[in-house]
């Protein structure tokens, strides 16, 4: 019961949060400025940026069936994605209800009686390689961008860029030994992903205006990706980190916000299809496969 008042108290905090800075964002920039940038959309770009996110998606996906996999749980790819896309969709339309990852949990010990320990581990590794992934970038672009100039701060990035990338490997080899043969795939699984989801950004950029520091918006994503586990499905965060950096930066803030909702509704659109599963039972869409296979 008191688990039940902190995961509630802590869900609520999320969307309050998210209240806040959208109200923060958006009594500064009338949403009437949004909207003419967005209803001006160019159609090709925007459908370009979508389907990278989607492809970001099944790739996660696909990198969380790998640490299923390294822990003898054998579901079949299909069902895998099938679960991933209703873990979305909790994640991002059933706040006040319980998490996508605590839903695949929930689910997967309910039907197949693997051990909660185990999902619970092989779900919060999925999550570390992928901040692990997002600080590599974020790094690396770091190296690019013109507010990192000179010969110290360089070498200063490439000094936490090598001990970034151990310090990730050591964690993992201390703690979650049985994902340590995996380590480097889903590394590469990660960056993929959050390339594309960078793609996606410069996909929504080139459909509502034509920019020059393109390499300065990736950058305050990444940040915001990091970020957005203080709000709800990263909304709010994201705008309002675009916003502060497009004062710091110098760049649109009007552009800067409008990425940051597109990329939200984008979020919205495909999370929204998990809906498909919701009110199906657990057996009629998930599967196990052969564990030679």
């Amino acid at each position: 019961m008191r688990q039940e008042r902190k995961n509630l108290f802590y869900t609520f905090l999320k969307i309050g949060i998210t209240l806040l800075l959208l109200y923060l964002v958006f009594t500064k920039i009338p949403f009437t400025e949004i909207w003419e940038t967005l209803k001006s959309v160019n159609i090709f770009y925007l459908l370009i940026g979508i389907v990278c996110f989607i492809l970001s998606q099944w790739i996660s996906a696909d990198r969380l069936l790998v640490l299923f996999i390294s822990s003898s749980f054998y579901i079949s790819p299909k069902s895998n994605y099938k679960l991933y896309l209703i873990g979305m969709f909790y994640n991002f339309f059933i706040p006040g209800g319980i998490g996508g990852d605590a839903y695949k949990v929930f689910l997967l010990h309910k039907s197949f009686k693997w051990s909660t320990k185990k999902l619970t581990a092989s779900l919060f590794v999925d999550r570390f390689m992928g901040l692990t992934a997002i600080g590599i970038l974020i790094l690396i672009y770091a190296l690019i961008i013109p507010i990192f100039e000179g010969t110290n701060m360089i070498a200063g990035i490439i000094l936490l860029l090598v001990l970034g990338i151990t310090a990730s490997y050591i964690f993992i080899q201390r703690l979650f030994p049985a994902f340590l043969s995996d380590y480097l795939k889903t590394l590469v699984q990660s960056i993929t992903i959050q390339l594309l989801q960078c793609i996606c950004i410069l996909s929504l950029l080139a459909s509502i205006t034509e920019v020059e520091s393109y390499s300065l918006y990736i950058f305050v994503f990444l940040i915001s990706s990091v970020l957005s586990i203080f709000s709800f499905s990263g909304i709010g965060v994201r705008e309002m980190i675009f916003y502060q950096a497009s004062s710091m930066l110098q760049f649109d803030t009007v552009t800067a916000v409008s990425i940051g909702v597109l990329f939200s509704a984008i979020t919205a659109l495909v999370s929204l299809f998990g809906i498909i599963f919701h009110f199906k039972k657990a057996n009629s869409y998930l599967k196990l496969r052969d564990p030679l296979h």
